[in-house]
């Protein structure tokens, strides 16, 4: 739309050249009228009338800009309201004004509560449009529940809050995860070591976990980076580990992103910083007992109550009984594996009389024993 020569006069100008061009404007209006001083400089009539009325009652004072507003907001946020919406932020500050509404029961609109944390610089950047353009939502929303999972091990020895408990209690330093793509359910795993033994431990608990519930091995497909904990460095070797017991033990499919593609693991990126801001940034713990104790519960919550605002609102429970009804809810009470634990239970072999070297036994190979694709001989 064209601007006004009025609007075009006022623009950019200090305090005293406004007054200068509202009085050329009011010595117009009076020699030749309202009206034609209002189509002569485009502005509406009330805006003549204005400025004539204050400046011949008051003179060049009359002239000055004075803005009209409210002293007192009668529905403005009350400083009480203020104080617990600023305080339940800094409680999770990885909180939006969603889920301050949702989680703290606040009364105040998501457009007051943005303002307020604005206003004590508590606002997260705005995401940028390739952000937006590189988003699969609508692609993502047409898979089948359940089917399409992403992989990835987090490091955990590098946050700063969780480090100093985990050096004094011996807590984790790998946590690995599987999220389904279309849903955003969750499956946590701990361990003290980065490996593909323990990457195929994990995974193989989840697929046995799916399949105790109906979900056929033959209809997921899992997505890792090219790390080492999932076979990437060996890619194309025909050998046992994670790669060979998704497809060849269990019937499954395996894909690697590509490389440099980080953003194609997205949603399983995307978790691991929301549990970095929501668990391991807020909780203490006090034994390894609690460690997992709390886990559980926010991978439960996680997957029943906290609902996705890029999903619809809808929580990961929702989503998969809207898609997969036969599909009971239990599916969805994973248990948080110690992989630490699982792994001392497959490998462990009795042993009997006297102790060995290891190297002693292994010149016997007779009779050996298969064990998820590790051969251990008898002793």
């Amino acid at each position: 739309m064209e601007l006004s020569r009025y609007r075009i006069m006022m623009r950019g100008k200090d305090k005293v050249q406004k007054a200068d061009v509202r009085l050329h404007i009011v010595r117009y209006a009076q020699r030749y009228g309202n009206k034609p001083a209002a189509r002569e400089y485009g502005c509406i009539k009330n805006t003549i009338k204005l400025w004539r009325r204050r400046f011949e009652s008051e003179g060049m004072k009359g002239l000055d800009e004075r803005r009209d507003v409210f002293r007192n907001i009668p529905h403005k946020t009350s400083k009480v309201d203020e104080s617990y919406i600023v305080g339940c932020r800094r409680k999770v500050p990885c909180y939006g004004p969603q889920r301050l509404r949702l989680f703290f029961g606040i009364k105040t609109s998501e457009g007051a509560i943005k303002r307020i944390l604005r206003e004590h610089q508590l606002s997260r950047t705005k995401r940028k449009k390739y952000h937006k353009r590189n988003d699969l939502r609508e692609i993502k929303a047409r898979y089948r529940a359940l089917s399409k999972h992403l992989e990835d091990t987090k490091h955990l020895y590098d946050i700063p809050r969780y480090w100093s408990q985990m050096t004094r209690l011996g807590l984790p330093r790998y946590q690995y995860t599987i999220r389904d793509i279309k849903s955003g359910f969750m499956a946590l795993g701990y361990g003290s070591e980065c490996s593909e033994v323990y990457a195929e431990l994990f995974t193989e608990a989840y697929i046995g976990h799916l399949k105790r519930y109906g979900v056929k091995p033959g209809e997921l497909v899992f997505q890792s980076d090219n790390g080492s904990e999932f076979g990437g460095t060996t890619r194309g070797i025909k050998n046992g580990g994670y790669v060979h017991m998704i497809e060849e033990r269990y019937g499954s499919r395996h894909t690697y992103i590509p490389p440099g593609m980080k953003n194609a693991n997205a949603d399983v990126e995307s978790a691991h910083g929301l549990i970095e801001s929501e668990f391991y940034d807020i909780e203490d713990f006090s034994s390894g007992t609690e460690f997992f104790d709390k886990a559980q519960l926010y991978q439960d919550f996680f997957n029943m109550l906290r609902p996705n605002f890029s999903k619809g609102g809808k929580t990961p429970w929702e989503i998969i009984s809207e898609d997969r009804p036969d599909i009971s809810p239990d599916v969805l009470l994973f248990p948080v594996i110690d992989i630490d634990a699982l792994f001392r239970i497959k490998f462990s072999i009795p042993q009997r009389g006297q102790i060995k070297p290891a190297f002693a036994a292994m010149l016997r190979p007779s009779n050996p024993i298969p064990i998820l694709g590790v051969q251990f001989p008898h002793k």
